[in-house]
């Protein structure tokens, strides 16, 4: 399968590049960095683009010779607020290019009972909220009414780290996966495997779920 994966060079989207790697697809990584970065030198099934995200007429011309784009684009720390307005023109130049788009996104628009999503529980730390809040605008006012858009959205658990790959870990839809302590987590790894596991199997085609262990 012909994958494009948008900010490949960052510690999710690497992740999921090389475990896409691993399972012989043909790659066009959309990053500043170079294929060193990814120890790809010597993988002739993966090359290397750079394009801005609002430059939604590039992103068409690159995702058109795609079968499916993974965008793990992170806004800048400084502007949360620019994600809707970069998701607008993924979701744009994916459906100009007829190309299905996965996307990641935020734990704190999961719910934690029928009443609470993760961001309104008093434990979700103060300084993620503003990224977290442009994660839950994305998604509101972006995908989920999108209908033409073949879409999917996906949340990490309220914990995510850099860890290993045990491919041992649950699926959710829109509730947050935690264990018998209360504790919601997945690694940075198991992320990705999920994720491959979705572009092969699209179980959540126009929806949005989550990884968790």
């Amino acid at each position: 399968m012909k994958i494009t994966i948008l900010g490949a060079g960052g510690n999710i989207g690497t992740r999921i590049s090389k475990e896409a790697a691993t399972r012989n697809h043909e790659l066009t990584l959309i990053t500043s960095k170079s294929l060193s970065h990814f120890n790809f030198e010597n993988n002739t099934a993966v090359k290397t683009e750079q394009a801005d995200i609002f430059d939604t007429n590039k992103l068409e011309t690159i995702f058109k010779n795609s079968d499916v784009v993974i965008s793990a684009y992170a806004p800048p720390a400084n502007n949360n607020d620019i994600l809707t307005e970069a998701s607008k023109s993924l979701a744009e130049a994916a459906k100009k290019a007829n190309v299905r788009l996965i996307t990641v996104g935020g734990a704190g628009s999961l719910q934690v009972d029928e009443n609470t999503l993760l961001i309104d529980a008093p434990s979700f730390p103060e300084e993620y909220k503003l990224v977290a809040k442009a994660h839950i605008d994305a998604l509101n006012t972006v995908f989920r009414p999108e209908s033409e858009l073949n879409w999917t959205n996906v949340s990490p658990s309220a914990y995510i780290f850099e860890g290993e790959r045990t491919n041992n870990f649950r699926v959710g839809e829109n509730h947050l996966l935690a264990n018998d302590k209360g504790e919601s987590a997945i690694s940075m790894e198991d992320f990705a495997v999920g994720i491959l596991n979705e572009v092969d199997d699209a179980k959540f085609v126009q929806k949005r779920f989550t990884i968790g262990y």
